[in-house]
């Protein structure tokens, strides 16, 4: 797997997740990304605290998701692959828990760095949202199609929510 893609996925995780926590967009009712949750937190995972952060905010964002999308032959940001699940989270748990500090200090800085990861793509609906089928060779702009659905959506006050089919 390429890791610059795991790396864009989840930096969008981070992105996606802040934004739609329940102090800023109020898409899931948690708030795993807040200042008092990590002081919450570090106690109790001193050396994987955004690990902890991760599973929290992707476990809360994957049930909206799930009631809205479905679950079956289709894959989200916050449900994907096996193999890419455990990437992440190899990632996550390697990763530094002040390494996204400054991208989710406030919900412009998050939007900045969501922009940069839609790059050129658009897009913009209500709703579920389909990208296209999931193919690996493909991810990297599946994921740019995935940052624009929700920049466009936080930027216009509606929920958006991507998803890929599974390739037959």
């Amino acid at each position: 797997m390429n890791k610059d893609v795991i790396k864009q996925i989840a930096d969008l995780r981070i992105l996606v997740g802040f934004l739609g926590e329940k102090n800023q967009q109020n898409w899931w009712s948690s708030s795993f990304l807040t200042p008092s949750a990590k002081a919450y937190l570090t106690p109790i995972f001193p050396r994987t605290l955004l690990q902890a952060q991760h599973r929290g905010v992707s476990a809360a964002a994957t049930l909206v998701h799930d009631d809205v999308i479905g679950v079956g032959a289709t894959y989200h940001l916050f449900r994907l692959p096996e193999s890419i699940e455990l990437e992440l989270d190899r990632l996550f748990q390697a990763t530094p828990a002040d390494h996204y500090q400054a991208a989710i200090h406030d919900a412009h800085n998050a939007l900045e760095q969501l922009q940069a990861l839609a790059g050129a793509a658009q897009a913009s609906q209500e709703g579920p949202m389909l990208v296209g089928d999931y193919r690996v060779d493909e991810l990297a702009n599946l994921v740019q199609q995935v940052a624009a659905g929700y920049l466009a959506a936080f930027q216009n006050n509606v929920r958006c929510y991507p998803f890929m089919r599974e390739a037959a």
